[in-house]
């Protein structure tokens, strides 16, 4: 339903990814949830921004190499 022909909305997907988790990160950090949570929601936040970083150029990168393919 969302795809073209010969194109994947995978890059669209990790952008977003990486969108969400610097917000949520940096809410976090900011103390938007109170104290720094322990468990895996401090672990999240603490790792939310470089884990989004990265989903943000993975995501640039995939769209590029769709841009790049020949259309079949």
């Amino acid at each position: 339903m969302f795809l073209r022909s010969g194109k994947s909305t995978d890059g669209w997907a990790l952008i977003g990814f990486g969108v969400f988790a610097c917000i949520f990160s940096a809410i976090g950090l900011s103390g938007g949830f109170g104290l720094a949570p322990g468990g895996r929601a401090g672990t999240l936040i603490f790792l939310g921004i470089p884990l989004g970083i990265a989903a943000i150029i993975a995501g640039v990168l995939s769209l590029n190499r769709d841009g790049r393919r020949p259309e079949n």
